[in-house]
């Protein structure tokens, strides 16, 4: 059944309709409580408690190329509503050049990396399932819900075939739109993220080629084409067939592995930025910037090397960025080089870390960050050490909960081993500690001399061994003080 205007669910008031998805009607709708448009998704029946689980663990994702939830009803989805065309949309018209092909197709491969990363499959990946914003954002929707959304009968149109079940996910059961479904998932057998690259596939080879790859007039066709045709590879790109043949594997174990991996498959092909990502905007703290991905790429690099030449890249951080930090570096990045952590100060005076990849023009507010300064990675790029408000703490790069490891009344500097162990300057007026990442009391490291020296900025060398860190002595106003580097 339809909802006119005005219809209220729960605090949203419906607005107008937007279309119908696998689940049900979608609606423009107003959250008077934050004052903001939002999509909800009405089903027809009321959902299970096995829904609310997982529709929970989705709203977990905090991604900027994945479609936020923010509210769970009924019988309903409240989702951030994503303005712009979506990718069907788009492919309607013939062919996408190959470099904006690779950009879209780069955007979707980071959702799915993130989600894959929390356990979450997409399991509907489709044309229609992804967004474009006027800005060249790429939207994912739909995350993870094909695994709880009820399946009709293989029959009717291929393209807008009924995805998902109420009910619990068994072996058997066929679920996703038939000409975008892995082999695998097309007999009904358990799938995992390789169902998900195999779906990525199929969209990028629609994006280059124009059209879509597996077609049937009914739901069985397609199913046997997916299960039996073979690419016509004349049709894409050259630089593109080797990534698309392993992405495209009918049997999974042969199939590309994790989606993070792609790009290294592109021949002679560039992945470019959106073209938003032009230059510095930002006067403070620009030197900073520059100074810290000098110094710390290249010791990154013999850690964990990174497989491509080095190139110039100019970054535009907005107008809004104000970089600077009293107590440490304003940017890092990280140890695979995908990605910057910074430090900015908000409207409320407050500094707040924001983290952004590379390749993509936005960066993504750090949640519970308030306050913080002088961050530093994980050796494997998952975590972000920082102080803030008295306290060593750290949270995970894709979001989530902030976790306070110890007291820091005024940090100055932290380094996170390959072993587990964070080296801290808790206090200035002290020396260095160690601190394990999983929290607990800290340990003394290095002791000061009776003449009032102080061990600041810690760097874990390379094999969690020796720890580089400036000494320097207390000093009267009319004195600069002595610095030098110890391991």
């Amino acid at each position: 059944m339809s909802l006119s205007a005005g219809t209220r669910l729960g605090p949203y008031e419906i607005l107008a309709p937007l279309g119908a998805g696998g689940m049900g009607d979608v609606y423009r709708a107003r959250d008077p409580r934050m004052g903001r448009d939002v999509a909800v998704k009405v089903c027809t029946e009321r959902f299970s408690d096995r829904f609310e689980r997982e529709v929970h663990a989705v709203a977990a994702l905090n991604h900027p190329n994945i479609c936020h939830i923010y509210d769970v009803g009924p019988n309903y989805l409240v989702m951030e509503l994503v303005e712009g065309a979506t990718l069907a949309d788009r492919v309607k018209g013939g062919a996408l050049p190959l470099e904006k092909a690779l950009t879209i197709a780069r955007q979707i491969a980071d959702a799915l990396e993130a989600a894959h990363e929390k356990g979450i499959i997409h399991r509907d990946l489709k044309p229609g399932n992804i967004k474009i914003t006027p800005d060249g954002i790429v939207k994912v929707l739909d995350f993870g819900l094909a695994k709880v959304v009820e399946p009709a009968a293989a029959t009717g149109s291929s393209e807008s075939s009924p995805t998902m079940s109420m009910g619990a996910t068994v072996v058997g059961q066929i679920m996703g739109t038939a000409a975008y479904m892995a082999p695998e998932q097309a007999r009904g057998k358990v799938v995992d993220k390789r169902a998900d690259i195999w779906a990525f596939g199929v969209v990028l080879y629609e994006m280059l080629a124009g059209r879509r790859l597996f077609e049937g007039e009914t739901v069985s066709d397609t199913l046997a084409a997916v299960l039996a045709k073979e690419p016509d590879w004349e049709r894409v790109p050259t630089k593109a067939c080797r990534l698309l043949r392993r992405c495209l594997e009918k049997d999974p174990k042969r199939r590309l592995r994790d989606i993070g991996d792609a790009w290294q498959l592109l021949e002679n092909a560039t992945v470019p930025a959106p073209a938003t990502s032009l230059r510095w905007k930002v006067a403070t703290g620009v030197s900073l910037a520059a100074f810290v991905i000098a110094i710390w790429a290249p010791w990154r690099d013999s850690v964990r090397p990174i497989e491509h030449s080095s190139s110039r890249l100019d970054l535009d951080f907005g107008p809004n960025v104000s970089l600077g930090s009293s107590t440490g570096p304003a940017v890092i990045l990280s140890p695979d080089g995908k990605r910057l952590v910074f430090a900015s100060q908000g409207a409320d005076g407050q500094t707040r870390l924001f983290r952004r990849k590379l390749d993509q023009p936005g960066a993504a507010e750090m949640p519970g960050t308030e306050g913080a300064s002088a961050p530093f990675f994980s050796p494997d790029g998952q975590w972000v050490g920082f102080f803030a408000k008295g306290k060593l703490k750290k949270t995970s790069i894709d979001g989530g909960q902030t976790i306070s490891l110890c007291d820091a009344p005024s940090g100055r500097g932290g380094s996170w081993s390959e072993n587990g162990q964070i080296v801290a300057n808790l206090d200035p007026d002290k020396a260095l500690w160690l601190v394990s990442a999983e929290g607990g009391t800290p340990v003394p490291l290095t002791e000061l001399d009776v003449g009032g020296e102080t061990h600041r900025w810690p760097q874990v060398l390379p094999g969690s061994k020796r720890v580089l860190f400036s000494l320097s002595r207390r000093w009267e106003t009319s004195r600069q003080p002595p610095l030098r580097w110890s391991i």
